[in-house]
């Protein structure tokens, strides 16, 4: 059973579990919107019937196999136009976990914030942020994190147990209390103004940094990943020059 968190500051102080739930990031978002809930609480459930992913996506996740939760987080320090600086510590947070148990396996951050193992999808992060009186006053971090699943359907996805041999089930309950662990260490970062270490890291293990990829806009082409911008927003070189995409305006193709 998921319980309240001993070796954390105030992340998983308070846990909401639900054997089984549409969304965690829709429970996630009533709950701000009807009460006064502390920062830090998790919703987790063993069966997600609706999970959303980015791009309107779903998130399909076989039941009590991986982990499917949600943060409540209250970042008023953080201005709208900044966002992506919780984007890269709950994306540093998931892969330092993913790191942890898998020591010896390359982890990447697919930008803005999928987490891969060479082209195969371990873990996704869908971060939806109210806004008021020009900063974020409260962010759901919706997690998904494949642990013990083998079986995707023909889907390119992976998860702890894949990558591990399929040799012995993970303990899900360990694997959560390190990933809000590890998600609490790199949010007090974001708290202390710690946003250029916070991008070293995360240049240093997104996915396809400084190397020619692959990618789809309005039509396909090849480019460099030279960084992030201010906003997040991912820069690559085309053709000798630097161009500038937003989320929605350009995909990888892997």
């Amino acid at each position: 059973m998921y319980k309240i968190l001993a070796n954390t500051l105030f992340l998983g102080k308070k846990v909401i579990y639900m054997p089984s739930c549409h969304s965690t990031n829709d429970l996630g978002l009533q709950i701000i919107q009807n009460t006064d809930t502390i920062e830090g609480t998790v919703i987790v459930t063993d069966d997600q019937k609706k999970g959303r992913g980015q791009r309107g996506n779903s998130w399909i996740s076989e039941p009590n196999k991986n982990l499917m939760l949600s943060i409540i987080l209250k970042p008023s320090f953080v201005k709208p136009a900044d966002h992506f600086v919780l984007n890269m510590a709950v994306s540093l947070g998931v892969r330092a976990t993913i790191a942890d148990f898998l020591p010896s396996t390359t982890c990447n951050v697919k930008w803005p914030n999928d987490l891969f193992i060479g082209r195969s999808k371990i873990a996704g992060i869908l971060i939806e942020n109210s806004v008021r009186s020009g900063s974020i006053e409260n962010s759901v971090i919706g997690i998904g994190l494949n642990v013990n699943q083998l079986d995707f359907g023909g889907l390119e996805a992976t998860s702890l147990l894949s990558e591990n041999g399929g040799k012995k089930e993970f303990d899900r309950i360990h694997v959560f209390e390190q990933l809000i662990s590890n998600i609490e260490a790199q949010y007090l970062k974001v708290k202390s103004n710690k946003t250029q270490e916070l991008k070293e890291y995360y240049l240093q293990h997104l996915l396809g940094f400084k190397q020619s990829m692959k990618f789809k806009s309005e039509y396909d082409f090849e480019g460099i990943i030279e960084g992030i911008d201010s906003n997040g927003r991912l820069m690559v070189g085309v053709n000798g020059k630097v161009e500038v995409f937003d989320f929605k305006e350009i995909e990888f193709l892997l």
